[in-house]
């Protein structure tokens, strides 16, 4: 059980990760002008809140970040990270630290970075790294947001503040704004999986649903099979739930054969 508590955290945080940006022209007849956060360095402060509370993460210039898991100002744990091209691998140093390289594709957006794990099996670090976090002034980030948001028409930036409300734990709000997206833009798999992840823990048919339309535009991606595997297994359809499991495996996220054993090693 303490593994499945913790996948269910990992995918809390992961699932939220990696969509693709959708560039939409905000209203010709509008004079705002609008100043995008810095996308091209990770370096400096991150927060994001977790089921267990808030993070905070520092990335310092000289390849170390320090870990703080409950964002009290206290260092958990140091690492030491390399960017190659759009990916980072951590190798932690001290603290409560994992013996093993851990690899994540990183995004960064400005409004927020996220990572996805490609090639860990730390439980611990993959809770305390993956997902959406936002910068330290991320409110007022969100209050910028929302007048460019009621002044065009680009939801770009409804994108933005939806990935922001994920990383802040504020999953009505997020899935609202992930509502708005899709009925303009109903293209990219990630944000369907991005809204599913905001049903947890009572929306199950909608995960599917929503996971569905996911793998219909991108049958590679194995966090989807993993989300609907988790409501499948949670509307008592277990043999779906381990199939999709076995698939997400499949596809990479290699930690769940030891994660989700217990409950599937009588239908694999």
């Amino acid at each position: 059980m303490k593994a499945i508590k913790l996948l269910l955290i990992v995918f809390t945080i992961i699932s939220f990760y990696n969509c693709k940006e959708t560039t939409h022209k905000p209203n010709s007849e509008s004079s705002l002008k609008i100043i995008k956060p810095n996308d091209s360095s990770i370096i400096g402060i991150w927060k994001h809140m977790s089921p267990h509370g808030p993070m905070k993460i520092n990335f310092k210039e000289n390849g170390v970040v320090e870990t703080d898991l409950g964002d009290d100002n206290s260092i958990d744990v140091i690492s030491s990270y390399i960017i190659k091209a759009d990916t980072i691998e951590f190798f932690d140093k001290e603290g409560k630290s994992c013996p093993n390289l851990g690899v994540y594709k990183v995004y960064n957006r400005g409004y927020t970075v996220s990572f996805d794990v490609l090639d860990d099996l730390c439980n611990g670090r993959i809770k305390s790294t993956s997902g959406f976090w936002v910068r330290p002034n991320h409110m007022e980030q969100i209050s910028q947001l929302n007048t460019i948001i009621e002044k065009t028409n680009d939801i770009e930036f409804v994108l933005h503040r939806a990935r922001m409300y994920l990383a802040l734990t504020k999953y009505k709000l997020a899935k609202n704004d992930f509502d708005t997206y899709i009925k303009r833009d109903s293209s990219d798999a990630k944000v369907f999986i991005n809204r599913a992840a905001t049903r947890f823990p009572f929306g199950l048919k909608g995960i599917v649903y929503d996971c569905n339309k996911s793998i219909a535009l991108d049958s590679t991606d194995k966090n989807a099979y993993f989300l609907r595997g988790l409501a499948y297994y949670g509307l008592d359809e277990k043999q779906k739930g381990c199939d999709d499991f076995q698939k997400s495996i499949d596809l990479g996220f290699e930690i769940l054969k030891e994660a989700e054993y217990d409950k599937c090693k009588e239908y694999w």
